[in-house]
């Protein structure tokens, strides 16, 4: 089974990453995964661009297959733009942003360019082995929201191009949360065929050079449509593979929750066409995790925290 890295740090440098390239490859892992939003190196105490391109040469030149992040629909730089409109909760009020999450409703034209500007981007690239689609979603901060979710309607986001798109699509205006629970099945149909539509994009741009993988919170399958707009059986069947991201704060060190989470996708896929994300402390965590699927391997499997693996060397 393929085994890949994140390598992402908060600063580049040049010999480093060619240091830790070899180390990754002599442990025995196949490839990395390079973020395009977070590539920088220090410079004069300056964070200057390191290109992407440059990084996926050095990791060929290694013998690693690579792959490429982006971020889809969370954007710190947008957010600062003075023409950007937040999401918008069922009551009406401006999301509020926490820690590092600031989501861009799918919806959002500025949000939509810059989805699009990414795509062409990595089809720029050329040869790349994977591109991972994070947050290819409607908002939904699964790190701090409670996994077991209850809302009667999804929490995000009813902000002007939703509302608009949705009154559009069913010939109403829609200016009530009470509308959107009485036609919460075309509501949630709705936001699923315009992730859809985001996937088909992708597959139009990327599918003949790189395999397009999509990540998914760590919530229960029958759950992910309801917070999310995501159809995970849908993207397999468009070619694409799944990344379901199998940690949470909440549980954290607990094998059983990762097992029961691999086994309800077991149910509704092949296992060859997941490619989980665990987080892990040091290589025997890992172990333990990918013992789960010895019988069954997945397509590969990408470890969120190379940091805490080159620790345990």
């Amino acid at each position: 089974m393929a085994i890949f890295v994140k390598y992402c740090t908060a600063q580049y440098e040049r010999q480093r990453l060619i240091e830790d390239l070899k180390i990754i490859r002599d442990k025995g892992y196949q490839g990395v995964f390079f973020s395009l939003a977070k590539s920088y190196v220090s410079d004069d105490q300056k964070m200057k661009y390191f290109p992407v391109a440059r990084m996926i040469e050095l990791a060929g030149q290694t013998g690693l297959k690579v792959g490429v992040i982006i971020d889809c629909f969370q954007n710190p730089f947008l957010w600062h733009k003075e023409t950007f409109t937040a999401p918008v909760n069922y009551a009406g009020a401006t999301y509020n942003p926490r820690k590092q999450y600031l989501p861009i409703c799918p919806n959002n034209p500025i949000g939509l360019d810059f989805y699009h500007s990414l795509l062409a981007k990595v089809y720029r690239l050329g040869s790349v082995d994977y591109c991972l689609l994070e947050n290819l979603r409607f908002p939904f901060f699964w790190q701090e929201e409670d996994l077991d979710v209850q809302h009667r309607v999804p929490p995000f986001c009813y902000c002007p191009f939703c509302v608009t798109e949705f009154s559009s699509m069913i010939g109403e205006v829609v200016s009530f949360t009470s509308q959107i629970v009485e036609m919460l099945p075309d509501w949630l149909e709705w936001r699923s065929e315009i992730i859809m539509n985001l996937v088909h994009d992708a597959r139009d741009v990327l599918m003949k050079r790189t395999q397009l993988i999509v990540t998914t919170p760590p919530l229960a399958l029958i759950d992910l449509p309801f917070a999310t707009g995501q159809l995970p059986l849908a993207y397999v069947n468009n070619g694409c593979l799944i990344a379901p991201v199998l940690y949470h704060r909440t549980k954290t060190g607990n094998l059983l929750w990762i097992e029961d989470m691999i086994d309800q996708y077991r149910l509704e896929f092949k296992m060859n066409k997941l490619f989980p994300i665990f987080k892990v402390s040091n290589e025997e965590e890992l172990k333990q995790y990918l013992a789960v699927s010895s019988m069954d391997p997945f397509a590969g499997v990408l470890v969120d925290r190379w940091q805490s693996l080159n620790a345990s060397s």
